[in-house]
């Protein structure tokens, strides 16, 4: 896979995922929200038609395979061990991303609500968490789309609880952090750079 992004659509998402029907295929459905398409024979055969037509899968003896590019990108979310899932929004806003880690590489998922996502890759481990940092913090500084703005991910990984911190920029000048679950959850305000601290402490426990 080149270092070029690849833009694919939820319904070849979908049928690239159910190629193989591993437990990470099936988390990677979930959190795509994907999975309640699951037995849509017409959004499945949309997907195979368009790979096909791209160049992105080929039959290969009774069966369709992805090749190229896609098969990487298939490999990748049907082997994951990490997620995150990144989001960041203004009152008028949003944006989606997740990075989705393996064994055999990373790649990052710019979601569009047209239907039409964005993915490259990016590097796995360590550097999967840095950068969903990294997003974060340029986002609530650069505050290109207004304030107050909020940055929340929630981490998942195969062999931990879930982890979920959010953390929002206000006009004050003090940030707001927010870690816990939905109904259970501590708030505190920093400066910014405490607060970025502190946001990185939460989701690399």
């Amino acid at each position: 896979m080149t270092d070029t992004e690849l833009r694919m659509t939820d319904h070849e998402l979908l049928v690239l995922l159910s190629m193989t029907p591993t437990e990470s295929a099936a988390v990677t459905l979930g959190l795509l929200r994907l999975d309640q398409h699951g037995d849509n024979e017409l959004l499945h055969n949309a997907g195979l038609t368009t790979l096909m037509v791209r160049g992105l899968a080929s039959p290969q003896g009774e069966k369709i395979v992805p090749v190229d590019r896609c098969a990487v990108v298939g490999t990748v979310l049907s082997q994951a061990q990490e997620w995150l899932e990144i989001k960041l929004t203004t009152p008028t806003s949003e944006h989606v991303l997740f990075a989705v880690g393996s064994n055999v590489g990373a790649v990052l998922l710019s979601l569009s609500p047209y239907g039409v996502h964005e993915i490259q890759p990016i590097e796995s481990g360590a550097a999967m968490l840095e950068l969903a940092l990294h997003l974060s913090n340029e986002y609530l500084t650069g505050a290109a789309e207004g304030l107050p703005a909020t940055a929340v991910v929630r981490r998942l990984r195969v062999d931990g609880e879930a982890v979920v911190a959010q953390l929002t920029a206000v006009e004050s000048g003090e940030w707001v952090l927010r870690s816990g679950s939905e109904s259970e959850f501590t708030e505190e305000n920093h400066s910014a750079v405490e607060a970025m601290t502190a946001f990185k402490a939460i989701l690399a426990a």
